[in-house]
């Protein structure tokens, strides 16, 4: 898993993104858990838990944490099939998310396993994303979120739900803070929700309007890169 943190190249992630879909950020969306539960810890298939509380495995989207048929041992617990090999290391940081691993399963790109290493009452969230070989990027569906324990691993599934992309692998993840993501789809969605008197047909009225909703843009996202912690995360 190649890892990118801390800034992401401004003017990269944005013209991955010329012409995202208008994405206004449902009340459904980021109720409950979006990841499931954390692993039960008297049943921990991962070898990488220290201190967890008890908890279910409910929500898992491949396999359980025991009796897993095709998954592997470790300590007397089997991972779920597609996790066998995962190496959850908390390699990734921003602050505030503070050290947190990530792992997609090999069986189903849009299954994740999560390691947290801070507990906090305030949500994590992912939103998938596709990272083509020069580093642009543009994401994928609508952020799922999960309440972070200290030592847990949380399990879910990300969604693919953005019209005309269903096609693109899920090949990385933006995370961040619940809070952050209206200044993440701020920024996003600024180039097609642009509306100025001289432009009656938005963004693609001319080169002029074009110049003017992307300068609108770099500063929509340059305040989103400065005002939030994140991390920009490829998968493979």
């Amino acid at each position: 898993m190649k890892t990118l943190l801390g800034l992401l190249s401004l003017f990269i992630f944005i013209t991955g993104c010329d012409s995202p879909q208008r994405n206004r950020l449902e009340t459904t969306i980021n109720t409950g858990n979006g990841l499931g539960q954390p692993t039960n810890p008297t049943s921990n298939p991962w070898g990488t838990t220290s201190g967890t509380t008890s908890g279910t495995t409910s929500g898992t989207t491949s396999g359980t944490t025991s009796g897993a048929t095709g998954g592997s041992t470790t300590g007397g617990a089997t991972r779920p099939a597609g996790f066998e090999n995962c190496d959850l290391t908390p390699n990734q940081y921003a602050a505030v998310i503070g050290y947190i691993g990530v792992c997609q399963s090999s069986l189903d790109e849009t299954s994740v396993a999560i390691n947290s290493t801070v507990s906090d009452t305030s949500r994590t969230c992912l939103i998938p994303t596709y990272k083509d070989p020069n580093g642009s990027s543009t994401y994928l569906g609508q952020p799922q979120c999960f309440i972070p324990q200290q030592g847990n691993i949380s399990m879910g599934k990300l969604y693919k739900t953005r019209t005309g992309f269903s096609s693109y692998p899920v090949n990385g993840l933006m995370i961040m803070k619940e809070a952050s993501l209206g200044a993440y789809f701020t920024c996003m969605d600024a180039y097609v929700t642009f509306t100025h008197p001289s432009c009656p047909y938005g963004a693609k009225t001319n080169a002029y309007c074009d110049q003017m909703a992307r300068s609108i843009m770099t500063t929509k996202c340059n305040n989103f890169k400065t005002d939030n912690p994140y991390i920009d995360v490829r998968l493979k």
